[in-house]
């Protein structure tokens, strides 16, 4: 008998999404993509050899199950699951309006999308009674996180099932966090998109500190990003994208109201301050 493998889509084949189209290939996935950009629909086709698709309105029964690859590959997929990397929430509303009628009760929606929070909230209201399960998917590790399967993902709402966290820690994930309510994953995400922009503020601000203080900026920075002061912003400073950061940070100013402001200029103030967080993790 034919061994029957695991299948999905990814549409939005951005940095995020074709990272995670690789590792799930990488891990015997058979995967379909799909984006409205020619150039990233080329680019994953020379890579891979298969056809990417423009649009979720060519992905029938079969294209679902991995149609864009071999026959073979055909045969062998299984229940069909779409990852959802576009960039906004308003192209991930229409992705999932779409896909709520093309696919079927056995399939499932991944929204990987950073959304905005009160959009993810309501996720319950645009599931489809006989549709796929819909997941609110925000992960945390990026590109490279993807693609070596070390991301930190988040399974958002309800319709999570075992299987689902079973599915990522094979293939893309290396700690899976489940949150029982819609909205509480993207919340969450957006809190720690947050503190990596001021992570990434404060290492930038210090460069700037270092440059007026007439030091060696290459020996400095590196000493900031190995030293006790590092972060992974710090390591990754010099690709990051600025615009995505500045986004979310709008996002979640925009659920929470005005961001705190960080400021060292009174030095007291601090071991309050960091004495507060602490009360508060041991309560949790």
């Amino acid at each position: 008998m034919t061994e029957r493998r695991d299948a999905a889509a990814v549409v939005g084949l951005g940095d995020l999404g074709i990272s995670i189209a690789r590792r799930l290939r990488e891990t015997g996935v058979v995967v379909t993509g799909i984006d409205g950009a020619a150039e990233r629909r080329s680019l994953w086709e020379e890579e891979t050899g298969l056809g990417a698709l423009a649009a979720t309105d060519e992905l029938g029964p079969n294209r679902a199950a991995g149609a864009s690859a071999a026959t073979s590959d055909r045969e062998q997929a299984g229940v069909p699951r779409a990852f959802i990397c576009v960039r906004t929430t308003e192209q991930a509303a229409a992705v999932v309006d779409d896909l709520n009628w093309r696919l079927g009760p056995d399939s499932v929606l991944y929204v990987v999308t950073t959304l905005a929070v009160d959009f993810a909230r309501g996720l319950g209201e645009r599931a489809a009674t006989a549709g796929p399960r819909l997941i609110e998917l925000p992960v945390s590790g990026g590109r490279g996180g993807a693609e070596r399967g070390e991301l930190v993902v988040m399974t958002g709402g309800p319709a999570v099932v075992p299987e689902d966290a079973a599915f990522l820690e094979r293939t893309l994930a290396s700690l899976v966090l489940p949150m029982p309510r819609y909205g509480d994953a993207t919340l969450a995400k957006l809190l720690n998109n947050a503190l990596a922009a001021y992570n990434a503020l404060a290492f930038g601000s210090a460069v700037e500190l270092a440059a007026e203080a007439g030091l060696d900026i290459p020996a400095t920075a590196e000493l900031l990003r190995r030293g006790s002061g590092g972060s992974w912003m710090a390591d990754a400073f010099a690709g990051l994208v600025d615009d995505l950061l500045a986004k979310d940070a709008a996002l979640l100013a925009a659920e929470l109201g005005p961001l705190p402001t960080i400021d060292l200029g009174d030095p007291d103030a601090l071991p309050p301050a960091l004495a507060r967080a602490r009360s508060l993790l041991d309560e949790g």
